[in-house]
């Protein structure tokens, strides 16, 4: 059995519940607090300025030409998204080059990446499933809610959202983490199997916690409205 179908089966359940937090589901449905998304959309971005970190300290990791290349290619097109696509949307609802400059990164998500920039230095293919629970991750929500939620989700004002994750490019170049990594550990132990199941299974773990405390900002925020007004 091929590692990615081990870890699948390992985080199934994880990915099963990220696709049902009431975060997710009101976008798909279109009834998600505007700046909710807003908030989201903010912490989203100082994440994946630290991703591409991350990936830079994976790829000093490895000496192998073939992977060398990979994750360059990687780390350039995530490099470009996130300036062709995440800037401009940051832009385009209201975010200033302000906010973006003086944001501080939620709990949850100093957490996840502290525990992500640790895996690299186990080796490279620690690190390389690390990141590819995020990018599946995100590949299986989009399409688990556009199965269930399809209708919705083309009159919903975060259909973008979902176009980008269950677009043919994204799709193609998860499918190509995944390959990479089946690649990576054709022929490990089961000892290391189990040691590259909990990294995944950990990642897919603090993913959920992300949803759950962003929708909780929005109760906390409400809980301060109120308590103004009284």
């Amino acid at each position: 059995m091929k590692l990615s179908e081990v870890l699948y089966t390992k985080v199934n359940d994880l990915w099963k519940e990220a696709a049902a937090k009431p975060f997710v589901v009101e976008m798909a449905k279109g009834s998600l607090d505007p700046e909710l998304f807003r908030y989201y959309m903010l912490q989203d971005y100082m994440y994946l300025k630290e991703y591409i970190d991350i990936l830079n300290r994976t790829l000093k990791c490895t000496a192998d030409p073939g992977l060398q290349v990979f994750l360059c290619n990687v780390i350039k097109e995530t490099e470009k998204e996130t300036e062709r696509v995440h800037l401009p949307n940051l832009k385009k609802i209201g975010i200033s080059d302000a906010e973006i400059e003086n944001a501080g990164k939620a709990q949850v998500i100093v957490d996840y990446l502290a525990y992500m920039r640790q895996q690299p230095e186990k080796g490279v293919v620690a690190g390389l499933t690390a990141l590819l629970q995020c990018s599946w991750v995100y590949a299986f929500i989009g399409q688990a809610l556009t199965e269930e939620y399809g209708d919705e989700i083309d009159l919903s004002p975060y259909k973008n959202w979902f176009d980008a994750y269950t677009c043919k490019e994204y799709i193609e170049a998860n499918k190509a983490w995944i390959d990479m990594v089946d690649y990576e550990t054709e022929g490990i132990s089961r000892e290391e199997t189990d040691r590259l199941c909990v990294i995944f299974e950990t990642c897919a773990r603090y993913e959920n916690r992300f949803w759950d405390e962003l929708y909780e900002a929005l109760r906390e925020r409400e809980f301060k409205t109120l308590v103004r007004e009284r």
